[in-house]
This record gives C-alpha cells, structure tokens and sequence, in this order.
C-alpha cells in the first residue's frame, strides 16, 4: 500500500494525526489530535451533564423509573442536547476529515520528492 493512502487511513480510522506521525510530522499530528480530543471532550463532557440531569430526575421521583418514561425523557433532552452539541461536533468532523487530506497531501508530497 502506497505511503499517502495508508497515511490517510491512518487518520481515518485510528484517530486524527496518525497518519501525519506516519510521516514523521509530529507537530501537525500534535496539533491535530489535540483539536480532535477538545472536540471529544466537550461532545462526552457535555453527554455526561444531560445523562446526570437524568438520573436526578429519576432519583427525585420526578420522573418515574420505568423504561417507558425514561425513554421519553431522553428523547425530549436529544432535541435539546443535538444544538449544544453541535459546535463539539462539528470541531471533531471537521478536524478528523482536515487531517486525512493532509496526511493524503503530505504522503504525496513526500512520494514525489523522494
């Protein structure tokens, strides 16, 4: 398998930056895998509070603990959650599809020059 394309599957799939730490460019992958964890951070932190919210809920007797009634409370908090999470969402897309194209490029890039 030719270096860009594997290098691109490697972002792809494993995680963002590791196809630029394929091709030994550690502080485009640093970058990168920080963007991506920020972007996982704030989508699960925030999944955590609206799951919280849920059990106290649940615990208060506000809500009655059979699964009928905690499926609707969860369906009513994901119209809510899906536009907070959007800005977290759309760090980690964004900064997962940049770093396969880049690692893409760059493979090129260095398989013309060698």
């Amino acid at each position: 398998m030719k270096k860009p394309l594997k290098a691109a599957l490697f972002s792809a799939f494993i995680f963002p930056g590791a196809g630029q730490l394929l091709l030994k460019r550690y502080l485009s992958a640093v970058y990168f895998f920080c963007f991506a964890s920020i972007g996982l951070y704030l989508l699960f932190s925030d999944l955590l509070v609206r799951a919280q919210e849920i059990i106290e809920k649940i615990q208060s007797g506000e809500v009655a603990a059979d699964l009928a009634s905690i499926t609707s409370l969860v369906h009513q908090q994901w119209a809510s959650t899906m536009e907070s999470l959007s800005p977290a969402l759309m760090i980690l897309l964004i900064t997962w599809l940049v770093s396969v194209v880049e690692a893409y490029r760059v493979g090129r890039k260095l398989e013309n020059i060698q």
